[in-house]
């Protein structure tokens, strides 16, 4: 990731978390021996968790209570083990958040081409998260409002919850308002999984 883009995702996240008291450590530095504990993807740029068992911070080189933003390499694709299945894609940006030594919720980020191109993606992904797929189909409406659409908003924004078992889901379009046909859309995927930690404890 480029350093204008983690300085711009620091900026955002740390917007979002300054209300829950969170602080944020950004992908790249260092602890005090030197180790970078955010280099969580492994060969062919890809990474693998399973978010149906509690994850321990510590064993992945995380910090115990924090929000990492994640050093994401070109290409990257992340797979993680849901209790329904495995969801698998690829992201440009990725956040995890710790808490009491385990992981609590992991965000992936990444931009598609059109709303279309965004509600086909949501739709697939759908039933795997637990999450309602003629809602999601609808988005694709929206973006064709939102290219042309000439209001005060600058962008236009959904948001799609969902389960699978005891980790929770989250689906988040955004995209600019009025830029035309073939504005892209930002997907935000949340994975939750406090009550997967909970539960085993």
């Amino acid at each position: 990731m480029a350093v204008r883009q983690v300085i711009l995702a620091a900026c955002a996240i740390f917007a979002l978390t300054v209300a829950a008291g969170c602080t944020v450590h950004v992908g790249g530095d260092q602890d005090d021996d030197g180790n970078d504990g955010t280099q969580v993807f492994g060969e062919a740029n890809s990474m693998q968790w399973d978010l149906t068992r509690p994850l321990e911070a510590e064993a992945l080189g995380l910090p115990a209570d924090d929000m990492v933003i994640v050093a994401v390499p070109e290409d990257a694709t992340v797979s993680l083990t849901l209790p329904s299945g495995t969801w698998s894609g690829r992201t440009e940006e990725m956040t995890v958040t710790t808490r009491h030594g385990y992981v609590d919720s992991v965000d992936l980020f990444w931009t598609e081409a059109g709303g279309q191109a965004a509600a086909d993606r949501m739709v697939a992904d759908a039933a795997l998260l637990g999450v309602d797929a003629a809602q999601v189909a609808e988005w694709a409406e929206t973006a064709r409002w939102a290219e042309t659409a000439d209001v005060n908003e600058t962008r236009a924004k959904d948001n799609y919850n969902g389960s699978t078992g005891e980790v929770s889901t989250a689906i988040k379009p955004s995209m600019a308002v009025g830029e035309g046909a073939g504005t892209p859309v930002r997907l935000w995927y949340k994975f939750y999984v406090r009550d997967v930690v909970e539960t085993a404890g």
